[in-house]
């Protein structure tokens, strides 16, 4: 089992939930982790020894969170949870008591706390549930209360009748945020009414949403995004929520404008088609989930189940659930929607928050200056929102296309190729593994590498630029609405050696999703209002960056990888008046002015006798000007010989230790099997010593990266958080681990260990659309065999200690590699 994904557990205010994820196939396996549950749950040892390795590890996920945000919410939290006892305790703890709190204390809260009248047990996935609750009882049924149950207390959140303000900075914060939080008694759902409520909270949201989206879209927008939400604050309060990112000194402009946008729904109300759009969008998103119903993973569904438990929050269940929809949607008036403002913002309860970096040229509001924009926009005179909808269809002429002149069956892998006339290829992977869902990339070899250094800016930003500008008669909002019911994405982006698009779709949908590919390459709009409005709001992302020591040292990294290379400096605001809409433009329409470049992936639940007419219409009407263009090696290598640099960046006692190694690469698939495998050993092995042997770190990660293009190479990150004084130490564990791989075999364990998890992988992997796209690109792009892709069983066997020894060798040299350390 992997540590995180796997085998987890997490603590809020007001509960503590352990989750293990086990594989079903096996009865024997899958009652072990049952067993685990039941040990976690009473029989924990809780030795000395234990309880002082943890002390640390615990010190170390509180110091990596420690930060400005965090520095931040300790002031907040206080004005949050006024006179509560939420507003006295933070969930990790106070480190003092972590560190020194006699072992006796920590197992007499086990024996008080963890008893069955307080717990539950979940399962859910693919079993016999007679055999499944027989196993469980086994298991459980013999927990006991202790003779002296502890009153378990529910704590309370008090209203408050005037409006509280909490208002903080902090030097290393790199945003300002505003919000406005009215706290609400908890609304049990009980009934069909109940759950109708519930639709049509979700349904004003969504509504609001959209036109808070919009003014985000304007040349100068008063925020850089802003938000409506609801849900639950803690055990005994709901609560309702406005809030969004502004400009460094844009907090009354900003706090105004949402403001306002909620007040004129609260006078106006929504429109007709405003409401009628969002529910074909809810039914649509339901309808999915429904047709999953039987392909939904266990993951996805345990939480609901969760939260049937800690909050008495219904779980019936996606066919009730949809069909529900389906009967309340249509009885659900404008009237219902538009009466949610008075209940969602009433006059007590208020909570301002506001938060901004620490800087002279920000300058904070006072409690007295908000008060008075809560007036103002109360007092202001409003007109009624405009619905603007266009009647124009997405496309207004459906183009001749071209016949697919070749096709080749690749039946190892069930994948059929066609060659278009216009030269464009296009791989189809037809799965059962979801029922409502197709997926597709398109990609051509290009990218920001074909341009000069001088129009890079323009070039690495023309993606973003088209997203946010629309397609064709349509901007991006008009799209949404036009787009409204339909469940489908398309998203082009250039990289730094290709070019290409990406998204899915429903089944339903797939003309959509194919109209949508061509008039990304065909009808990009030319949109100064999005392109203003884009580059607003990336001069305020950018504007406190060099305030963030995490910014400091993955800058430093990046710079010293790259040897400096001028396509690797930080973004400054500088950087921005490099920003030219016109040439973005020309960029991106040079890139995809040649679809004999471009392979298409398609991955889901289709057939090639449906999908075909669609490829050869919209897909065979792609322009083609067989340029044969491809990318362009920028020579960007990382340096060599064992380089060393220190950021002292930041006001928390804390580092992070990055440790990079770098260089060729014989690009052969068991060398890359081999590799990431002895990653693999390396991984657990750290955790087990630094992390918790030592309790030195949180946890550490080491991540592989093998490139063959634009030059084959190989890089393998290890990066861990710490204290500053345990930099050198924790540093040398790591490379005399590594030391210790190459010239001493690891235990059987280890090579079983990760023979396991990738058995399991491969099973779930295979049986997923997404690894499948992954792959399919992966093999085309680099121009792989894809006949070996099949062969990593083969590979597995011959994983050994001996692998470990000669990879470690190889690829570790401890006279080659960079680090870089953040400090204080």
């Amino acid at each position: 089992m992997k540590f995180g994904p796997e085998l987890n557990a997490f603590t809020s205010f007001d509960e503590t939930v352990f989750m293990i994820d086990v594989p079903t196939d096996n009865s024997r396996t899958l009652e072990k982790g049952i067993q685990i549950l039941e040990e976690w749950a009473h029989n924990d040892n809780l030795e000395d020894q234990d309880i002082d390795k943890e002390r640390g590890v615990i010190v170390e996920e509180w110091r990596i969170r420690r930060g400005a945000m965090a520095r931040i919410y300790d002031k907040l939290d206080t004005i949050l949870y006024k006179n509560s006892q939420y507003a006295l305790r933070n969930t990790i703890g106070d480190m003092e008591i972590v560190k020194n709190c006699p072992h006796d204390v920590l197992r007499k809260f086990y024996k008080d706390w963890y008893r069955p009248d307080l717990m539950a047990v979940i399962a859910v996935g693919d079993f016999d549930s007679t055999w499944m609750e027989k196993t469980v009882k086994d298991h459980f049924s013999e927990l006991s209360n202790p003779p002296k149950e502890r009153e378990r207390k529910i704590y309370s959140l008090p209203d408050n009748d005037q409006t509280l303000y909490a208002i903080a900075s902090d030097s290393e914060a790199t945003q300002t945020s505003i919000g406005l939080y009215f706290k609400m008694d908890v609304e049990k759902e009980k009934t069909l009414e109940d759950y109708k409520k519930s639709i049509v909270e979700d349904l004003y949201n969504a509504m609001l949403n959209t036109r808070l989206k919009e003014l985000s879209q304007k040349a100068d927008p008063p925020f850089i995004y802003a938000y409506s939400g609801n849900g639950r604050f803690i055990r005994t309060k709901d609560v309702y929520y406005l809030g969004g990112i502004v400009k460094g000194n844009g907090i009354q402009r900003g706090f105004e404008a949402i403001l306002t946008e909620a007040d004129r729904v609260k006078r106006f109300g929504f429109t007709h088609s405003e409401l009628e759009r969002e529910k074909k969008n809810m039914l649509s998103s339901l309808e999915q989930a429904y047709n999953e119903r039987d392909k939904t993973e266990s993951k996805n569904i345990i939480n609901q189940y969760v939260n049937y438990f800690l909050y008495g929050n219904p779980a019936p269940g996606i066919e009730f659930k949809y069909e529900m929809a389906r009967k309340q949607l249509p009885t659900i008036t404008l009237e219902e929607v538009n009466n949610l403002s008075a209940k969602f913002m009433p006059l007590k309860n208020r909570i301002v928050l506001i938060t901004a970096p620490d800087k002279k040229d920000i300058i904070l509001p006072c409690k007295k200056e908000l008060a008075a924009i809560l007036e103002k926009v109360n007092d202001e005179k409003l007109a009624a929102y405009e619905d603007k909808v266009s009647d124009q269809p997405l496309m207004e002429n459906i183009p001749e296309g071209s016949k697919v002149i070749s096709e080749k069956e690749i039946p190892d892998f069930k994948v059929t190729e066609w060659k278009l006339a216009n030269g464009v290829t296009v791989v189809l992977k037809p799965t059962n593994f979801k029922n409502d869902e197709i997926n597709f990339q398109a990609f051509g070899p290009g990218g920001t590498s074909l341009v000069t250094n001088e129009d890079y800016i323009p070039a690495s930003t023309a993606s973003s630029i088209v997203s946010l500008s629309g397609i064709g008669n349509f901007d991006q909002i008009s799209l949404q609405k036009k787009l409204a019911g339909k469940v489908v994405r398309v998203y082009p982006y250039i990289n730094e050696l290709s070019e290409g698009l990406s998204g899915s779709c429903s089944v339903k949908d797939i003309e959509s999703l194919f109209q949508l590919i061509y008039l990304h390459i065909n009808a990009v709009r030319n949109d100064s209002s999005a392109f203003l409005s884009y580059r607003s709001r990336m001069k305020d992302n950018i504007a406190n960056r060099n305030l963030s020591p995490d910014a400091a040292f993955q800058d430093t990294l990046s710079l010293t990888l790259a040897q400096y290379n001028p396509r690797r400096y930080p973004w400054t605001p500088e950087t921005l008046d490099k920003m030219d809409l016109d040439k973005s433009l020309n960029i991106y329409k040079h890139l995809f002015s040649d679809a004999s470049r471009f392979t298409f992936v398609f991955v889901g639940n289709f057939d090639t006798a449906n999908i075909k007419p669609f490829v050869e219409t919209y897909l065979g009407s792609l322009p083609s000007t067989n340029n044969k263009e491809s990318w362009k090696d920028l020579n960007i290598y990382p340096p060599k010989g064992v380089i060393s640099k220190e950021v002292k960046k930041g006001i928390e006692q804390k580092s992070t230790v990055n440790l990079t190694f770098t260089g060729p690469f014989d690009y052969d698939y068991q060398k890359i099997y081999d590799l990431k495998s002895t990653v693999a050993v390396l991984d657990i092995k750290l955790r087990e010593i630094i992390c918790q042997d030592k309790g030195g770190t949180y946890g550490v990660g080491v991540y592989p990266d093998i490139q063959k293009i634009p030059h084959p190479g190989y890089s393998i990150t290890i990066q861990f958080g710490c204290s500053p004084a345990r930099v050198n130490e924790l540093t040398e564990d790591v490379l005399q681990t590594i030391d210790s791989l190459k010239n001493v075999p690891v235990d059987d364990i280890y090579i079983n260990k990760i023979k396991e998890i990738q058995k399991r992988e491969t099973e779930t992997n295979l049986k997923d659309n997404k690894f499948w796209l992954n792959k399919l690109y992966d093999y085309y792009f680099n121009n792989l065999d894809l006949s070996q892709f099949m062969k990593d069983i083969d590979r597995t066997e011959k994983f050994s200690k001996e692998t470990v020894m000669n990879i470690a060798k190889q690829y570790f040299d401890l006279n080659n590699y960079v680090k870089v350390v953040l400090y204080p």
